[in-house]
Protein backbone atom coordinates (compact mmCIF):
# COMPACT_ATOMS: atom_id res chain seq x y z
CA UNK A 1 0.00 0.00 0.00
CA UNK A 2 1.47 3.12 -0.72
CA UNK A 3 2.10 5.44 2.10
CA UNK A 4 0.42 9.57 1.44
CA UNK A 5 3.00 12.14 0.82
CA UNK A 6 1.53 14.58 3.39
CA UNK A 7 -0.32 13.50 6.49
CA UNK A 8 -2.96 16.76 7.56
CA UNK A 9 -3.35 16.54 11.50
CA UNK A 10 -6.50 18.82 12.75
CA UNK A 11 -7.34 19.19 16.42
CA UNK A 12 -11.19 19.39 16.76
CA UNK A 13 -13.20 20.98 19.56
CA UNK A 14 -16.55 22.22 18.99
CA UNK A 15 -16.42 24.12 15.85
CA UNK A 16 -18.85 23.13 14.48
CA UNK A 17 -19.43 26.09 12.41
CA UNK A 18 -15.74 26.14 11.08
CA UNK A 19 -14.79 22.06 10.51
CA UNK A 20 -16.65 21.86 7.25
CA UNK A 21 -15.11 24.69 5.16
CA UNK A 22 -11.37 23.49 7.07
CA UNK A 23 -12.10 19.99 5.89
CA UNK A 24 -13.92 21.89 2.23
CA UNK A 25 -10.65 23.74 1.84
CA UNK A 26 -8.25 20.00 2.23
CA UNK A 27 -10.88 18.49 -0.39
CA UNK A 28 -10.57 20.61 -3.03
CA UNK A 29 -6.21 20.17 -3.40
CA UNK A 30 -5.13 19.88 -6.64
CA UNK A 31 -2.67 17.73 -5.32
CA UNK A 32 -4.20 14.58 -4.04
CA UNK A 33 -1.49 12.34 -2.31
CA UNK A 34 -2.65 13.24 1.39
CA UNK A 35 -4.40 11.35 4.83
CA UNK A 36 -6.54 13.67 6.74
CA UNK A 37 -6.45 13.00 10.54
CA UNK A 38 -9.07 14.88 12.49
CA UNK A 39 -8.50 14.31 16.11
CA UNK A 40 -11.71 15.34 18.56
CA UNK A 41 -11.30 16.36 21.85
CA UNK A 42 -13.79 15.59 23.38
CA UNK A 43 -16.50 18.18 21.51
CA UNK A 44 -19.59 18.58 22.84
CA UNK A 45 -21.65 20.09 20.17
CA UNK A 46 -22.13 18.35 16.18
CA UNK A 47 -18.58 18.87 15.14
CA UNK A 48 -17.64 15.05 14.77
CA UNK A 49 -21.31 14.24 13.09
CA UNK A 50 -19.77 17.22 10.87
CA UNK A 51 -16.41 15.53 10.11
CA UNK A 52 -18.05 11.76 9.49
CA UNK A 53 -20.38 13.66 6.91
CA UNK A 54 -17.16 14.20 4.88
CA UNK A 55 -15.68 10.66 5.06
CA UNK A 56 -17.08 9.56 2.05
CA UNK A 57 -16.24 12.22 -0.08
CA UNK A 58 -12.46 11.89 1.12
CA UNK A 59 -12.54 8.14 -0.64
CA UNK A 60 -10.78 6.58 2.77
CA UNK A 61 -8.02 9.18 3.45
CA UNK A 62 -9.95 11.22 5.87
CA UNK A 63 -9.19 9.27 9.61
CA UNK A 64 -10.78 10.53 12.68
CA UNK A 65 -9.64 9.39 16.14
CA UNK A 66 -10.82 10.71 19.62
CA UNK A 67 -8.81 11.49 22.93
CA UNK A 68 -10.41 10.09 25.78
CA UNK A 69 -10.49 13.11 27.81
CA UNK A 70 -10.41 16.79 26.59
CA UNK A 71 -7.12 18.25 27.34
CA UNK A 72 -8.34 21.95 27.02
CA UNK A 73 -6.03 22.92 24.01
CA UNK A 74 -4.54 21.43 20.58
CA UNK A 75 -1.45 20.39 22.06
CA UNK A 76 -2.13 17.07 23.12
CA UNK A 77 -4.41 16.04 19.68
CA UNK A 78 -1.48 16.86 17.67
CA UNK A 79 0.58 14.78 19.46
CA UNK A 80 -1.64 11.98 19.21
CA UNK A 81 -2.47 12.74 15.59
CA UNK A 82 1.28 12.42 15.30
CA UNK A 83 1.42 9.09 16.23
CA UNK A 84 -1.22 8.14 13.78
CA UNK A 85 0.11 9.64 10.44
CA UNK A 86 1.69 7.97 7.98
CA UNK A 87 2.93 10.67 5.33
CA UNK A 88 6.49 11.85 4.66
CA UNK A 89 5.82 15.14 5.73
CA UNK A 90 3.20 16.46 8.29
CA UNK A 91 0.88 19.52 7.84
CA UNK A 92 -0.87 21.00 10.76
CA UNK A 93 -4.17 22.76 10.03
CA UNK A 94 -6.23 24.43 13.00
CA UNK A 95 -9.73 23.35 12.81
CA UNK A 96 -10.79 26.98 11.58
CA UNK A 97 -8.79 27.89 9.06
CA UNK A 98 -8.38 26.86 5.78
CA UNK A 99 -5.73 26.63 2.73
CA UNK A 100 -5.64 27.79 -0.60
CA UNK A 101 -6.10 24.70 -3.30
CA UNK A 102 -2.73 25.08 -4.33
CA UNK A 103 -1.34 24.86 -1.16
CA UNK A 104 0.61 21.09 -1.16
CA UNK A 105 1.08 21.36 -4.86
CA UNK A 106 2.99 24.25 -4.07
CA UNK A 107 4.74 23.11 -0.67
CA UNK A 108 5.58 19.98 -1.41
CA UNK A 109 7.99 19.62 -4.68
CA UNK A 110 9.68 22.42 -2.58
CA UNK A 111 10.14 20.12 0.34
CA UNK A 112 11.17 17.55 -2.41
CA UNK A 113 13.66 19.57 -4.76
CA UNK A 114 15.64 20.75 -1.21
CA UNK A 115 15.30 17.53 0.69
CA UNK A 116 13.91 19.28 2.77
CA UNK A 117 12.97 19.32 6.99
CA UNK A 118 10.97 22.04 6.96
CA UNK A 119 9.63 24.16 4.68
CA UNK A 120 7.87 27.48 5.92
CA UNK A 121 5.96 30.32 4.60
CA UNK A 122 6.64 34.05 5.69
CA UNK A 123 3.33 35.36 5.19
CA UNK A 124 -0.55 34.11 6.08
CA UNK A 125 -3.75 35.95 4.80
CA UNK A 126 -5.53 36.98 7.79
CA UNK A 127 -9.69 37.81 7.85
CA UNK A 128 -11.93 38.99 10.50
CA UNK A 129 -14.25 36.36 10.89
CA UNK A 130 -17.56 39.51 10.53
CA UNK A 131 -16.21 39.18 7.17
CA UNK A 132 -16.31 35.20 6.16
CA UNK A 133 -19.67 34.29 4.65
CA UNK A 134 -19.27 37.73 2.87
CA UNK A 135 -20.00 37.52 -1.26
CA UNK A 136 -16.52 40.07 -1.74
CA UNK A 137 -14.62 37.74 1.11
CA UNK A 138 -11.50 37.64 -1.03
CA UNK A 139 -12.05 41.51 -0.80
CA UNK A 140 -10.83 41.08 2.86
CA UNK A 141 -7.97 39.06 2.74
CA UNK A 142 -4.91 40.91 3.94
CA UNK A 143 -1.36 39.06 3.85
CA UNK A 144 -0.19 39.37 7.30
CA UNK A 145 2.93 38.89 9.32
CA UNK A 146 4.99 39.46 12.31
CA UNK A 147 8.21 38.68 11.02
CA UNK A 148 10.80 41.30 11.13
CA UNK A 149 13.42 41.49 8.84
CA UNK A 150 13.43 41.13 4.42
CA UNK A 151 11.45 38.66 2.75
CA UNK A 152 12.58 35.87 0.26
CA UNK A 153 10.91 36.36 -2.73
CA UNK A 154 11.83 32.90 -4.28
CA UNK A 155 12.18 29.17 -2.05
CA UNK A 156 15.36 30.23 0.23
CA UNK A 157 17.53 27.31 2.04
CA UNK A 158 18.44 29.52 5.80
CA UNK A 159 21.77 29.15 7.23
CA UNK A 160 23.23 26.22 8.47
CA UNK A 161 25.22 28.04 11.15
CA UNK A 162 23.32 27.78 14.23
CA UNK A 163 24.20 30.20 16.14
CA UNK A 164 23.08 32.68 13.18
CA UNK A 165 20.25 30.76 13.42
CA UNK A 166 19.55 31.94 17.24
CA UNK A 167 20.18 35.60 16.12
CA UNK A 168 17.29 35.53 13.68
CA UNK A 169 14.78 33.70 16.57
CA UNK A 170 15.97 36.29 18.53
CA UNK A 171 15.31 39.13 16.16
CA UNK A 172 11.95 37.25 15.41
CA UNK A 173 13.02 36.39 11.34
CA UNK A 174 10.36 33.79 11.31
CA UNK A 175 7.18 32.91 11.91
CA UNK A 176 6.36 30.80 15.11
CA UNK A 177 2.69 29.48 13.66
CA UNK A 178 3.05 25.58 12.84
CA UNK A 179 0.45 25.44 10.20
CA UNK A 180 2.10 27.61 8.03
CA UNK A 181 4.82 24.38 8.13
CA UNK A 182 5.64 21.47 5.83
CA UNK A 183 7.37 19.46 8.60
CA UNK A 184 8.96 15.80 7.17
CA UNK A 185 7.87 13.41 9.64
CA UNK A 186 11.24 11.16 10.59
CA UNK A 187 12.58 14.39 11.29
CA UNK A 188 10.21 15.24 14.10
CA UNK A 189 10.33 11.68 15.64
CA UNK A 190 14.29 11.49 14.86
CA UNK A 191 14.20 14.37 17.05
CA UNK A 192 11.95 13.89 19.46
CA UNK A 193 9.63 16.91 18.82
CA UNK A 194 6.44 17.53 20.62
CA UNK A 195 3.95 20.15 21.80
CA UNK A 196 4.31 21.26 25.42
CA UNK A 197 1.53 23.52 27.23
CA UNK A 198 -1.51 25.14 26.70
CA UNK A 199 -1.67 27.58 24.35
CA UNK A 200 1.30 29.40 21.90
CA UNK A 201 2.93 25.39 21.96
CA UNK A 202 3.88 26.77 18.41
CA UNK A 203 6.65 28.84 19.66
CA UNK A 204 8.67 26.10 21.27
CA UNK A 205 8.03 23.80 19.10
CA UNK A 206 9.26 25.96 16.22
CA UNK A 207 12.17 27.49 17.94
CA UNK A 208 13.27 23.35 18.59
CA UNK A 209 12.99 22.34 15.23
CA UNK A 210 15.03 25.57 14.17
CA UNK A 211 18.05 24.32 16.18
CA UNK A 212 17.62 21.01 14.74
CA UNK A 213 16.89 21.16 11.27
CA UNK A 214 19.81 20.63 8.14
CA UNK A 215 17.34 21.73 5.95
CA UNK A 216 15.30 24.63 6.84
CA UNK A 217 13.50 26.32 3.94
CA UNK A 218 11.38 29.47 3.95
CA UNK A 219 9.21 30.58 0.40
CA UNK A 220 7.19 33.35 -0.37
CA UNK A 221 4.10 31.24 -0.91
CA UNK A 222 0.73 32.41 0.87
CA UNK A 223 -1.30 29.21 1.22
CA UNK A 224 -2.87 29.93 4.81
CA UNK A 225 -6.13 32.06 5.36
CA UNK A 226 -5.77 32.50 9.13
CA UNK A 227 -9.89 33.26 10.56
CA UNK A 228 -9.33 35.74 13.94
CA UNK A 229 -12.29 34.66 16.11
CA UNK A 230 -12.91 36.49 19.32
CA UNK A 231 -13.78 33.47 20.97
CA UNK A 232 -10.82 31.64 20.54
CA UNK A 233 -8.49 29.76 22.55
CA UNK A 234 -5.52 31.98 21.70
CA UNK A 235 -7.61 35.68 21.42
CA UNK A 236 -9.48 35.16 24.62
CA UNK A 237 -6.19 34.68 26.25
CA UNK A 238 -4.50 37.27 24.75
CA UNK A 239 -7.51 39.90 25.27
CA UNK A 240 -8.74 38.02 28.26
CA UNK A 241 -12.70 39.26 30.44
CA UNK A 242 -11.70 40.55 33.48
CA UNK A 243 -13.29 37.92 35.05
CA UNK A 244 -11.08 35.65 33.97
CA UNK A 245 -8.13 37.03 34.60
CA UNK A 246 -6.37 34.22 37.18
CA UNK A 247 -7.48 31.49 34.66
CA UNK A 248 -5.83 33.46 31.68
CA UNK A 249 -2.95 34.20 33.81
CA UNK A 250 -2.38 30.33 35.19
CA UNK A 251 -2.71 29.59 31.11
CA UNK A 252 0.35 32.01 30.58
CA UNK A 253 2.52 30.75 33.73
CA UNK A 254 1.70 27.16 32.61
CA UNK A 255 3.13 27.94 29.45
CA UNK A 256 5.88 29.43 30.71
CA UNK A 257 7.06 26.45 33.24
CA UNK A 258 6.21 23.82 30.46
CA UNK A 259 8.10 25.60 27.70
CA UNK A 260 11.00 26.58 29.85
CA UNK A 261 11.61 22.93 31.39
CA UNK A 262 11.22 21.36 27.52
CA UNK A 263 13.78 23.93 26.15
CA UNK A 264 16.13 23.70 28.49
CA UNK A 265 16.40 19.80 28.78
CA UNK A 266 16.02 19.73 25.21
CA UNK A 267 19.00 22.18 24.44
CA UNK A 268 20.92 20.46 27.05
CA UNK A 269 21.08 17.41 24.31
CA UNK A 270 22.98 19.94 21.84
CA UNK A 271 26.43 19.58 21.97
CA UNK A 272 26.20 23.77 20.99
CA UNK A 273 24.19 24.75 23.65
CA UNK A 274 26.28 22.65 26.35
CA UNK A 275 29.42 24.43 25.49
CA UNK A 276 27.72 28.09 24.98
CA UNK A 277 25.50 28.60 28.14
CA UNK A 278 25.38 32.27 26.63
CA UNK A 279 23.69 31.69 23.54
CA UNK A 280 21.33 28.97 25.19
CA UNK A 281 20.26 31.85 27.40
CA UNK A 282 19.28 33.90 24.05
CA UNK A 283 16.49 31.37 23.71
CA UNK A 284 15.74 31.01 27.33
CA UNK A 285 15.13 34.95 26.62
CA UNK A 286 13.03 35.26 23.26
CA UNK A 287 10.97 32.69 24.74
CA UNK A 288 10.32 34.41 27.75
CA UNK A 289 9.34 37.26 26.43
CA UNK A 290 6.96 36.21 23.98
CA UNK A 291 5.23 34.89 26.62
CA UNK A 292 5.53 37.84 29.15
CA UNK A 293 4.01 39.85 26.16
CA UNK A 294 0.94 38.61 26.72
CA UNK A 295 0.97 38.21 30.75
CA UNK A 296 1.64 42.36 30.86
CA UNK A 297 -1.95 42.84 30.30
CA UNK A 298 -3.35 40.69 32.70
CA UNK A 299 -0.90 42.13 35.41
CA UNK A 300 -2.19 46.09 34.76
CA UNK A 301 -5.76 44.47 35.90
CA UNK A 302 -4.76 42.76 38.84
CA UNK A 303 -3.89 44.50 42.24
CA UNK A 304 -0.16 43.52 43.59
CA UNK A 305 -2.01 41.35 46.64
CA UNK A 306 -4.37 39.21 44.44
CA UNK A 307 -1.20 38.42 41.95
CA UNK A 308 0.80 37.44 45.55
CA UNK A 309 -1.62 34.70 45.69
CA UNK A 310 -2.37 33.70 42.17
CA UNK A 311 1.93 33.48 42.19
CA UNK A 312 2.24 31.94 45.42
CA UNK A 313 -0.13 28.94 44.50
CA UNK A 314 1.81 28.72 40.74
CA UNK A 315 5.18 28.26 41.61
CA UNK A 316 4.23 26.50 45.37
CA UNK A 317 5.10 23.27 44.05
CA UNK A 318 6.89 20.99 41.58
CA UNK A 319 10.32 21.92 40.02
CA UNK A 320 10.55 25.34 38.64
CA UNK A 321 13.85 26.04 38.70
CA UNK A 322 14.85 26.68 35.46
CA UNK A 323 12.34 29.41 34.62
CA UNK A 324 12.85 30.76 38.32
CA UNK A 325 17.10 31.09 37.84
CA UNK A 326 16.32 32.30 34.51
CA UNK A 327 13.58 35.19 35.93
CA UNK A 328 15.95 36.48 38.86
CA UNK A 329 18.83 36.33 36.54
CA UNK A 330 16.79 38.78 33.91
CA UNK A 331 15.83 40.79 36.30
CA UNK A 332 19.23 41.55 37.79
CA UNK A 333 20.30 42.16 34.09
CA UNK A 334 17.84 44.27 33.39
CA UNK A 335 17.89 46.49 37.09
CA UNK A 336 21.85 46.84 35.95
CA UNK A 337 20.60 48.53 32.69
CA UNK A 338 18.21 50.75 34.39
CA UNK A 339 20.92 51.86 36.46
CA UNK A 340 23.24 52.49 33.82
CA UNK A 341 20.66 53.83 31.60
CA UNK A 342 19.69 56.40 34.65
CA UNK A 343 22.91 56.83 35.21
CA UNK A 344 23.43 58.62 31.65
CA UNK A 345 20.57 60.51 32.05
CA UNK A 346 21.75 62.32 34.72
CA UNK A 347 25.43 62.47 33.02
CA UNK A 348 23.38 64.00 29.73
CA UNK A 349 21.04 66.36 32.48
CA UNK A 350 24.46 67.23 33.94
CA UNK A 351 25.69 68.20 30.45
CA UNK A 352 22.74 70.38 29.22
CA UNK A 353 23.12 72.30 32.76
CA UNK A 354 26.76 73.07 31.83
CA UNK A 355 25.85 73.97 28.63
CA UNK A 356 23.38 76.31 29.41
CA UNK A 357 25.43 77.71 32.67
CA UNK A 358 27.99 78.54 29.37
CA UNK A 359 25.47 80.49 27.45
Amino acid sequence: MELPAISVIIPLYNAERYIGDCLYSVLTQTFKNFEVIVVDDCSTDNSVAVVKSFEPHFGGRLRFARMKKNSGSGTAPRNFGLTLSRGEYIFFLDNDDLISANAFAELYPVAKKFNADVVACEKYFGIFEQFWNKKDFHSHLQPSSYKRGGFVDKPTLITDNLIERVQKIQQRHFLWNVWAQLIRRDFIFENRLKFVGIISDDVIFTICELCCAKKYVVVPNIVNCYRVRPDSLIHSNIIPSNDKLDKHLHCWITMLKCGVEYLDKFLDEHELFSKRPDVKYVLFDTFVAEMLRYVNGIYKKLPAHILDGILRKEFGGGDNSALLTFLFSAFNVNYLRLIDYQKRVNDLEAEVRRLKGNT
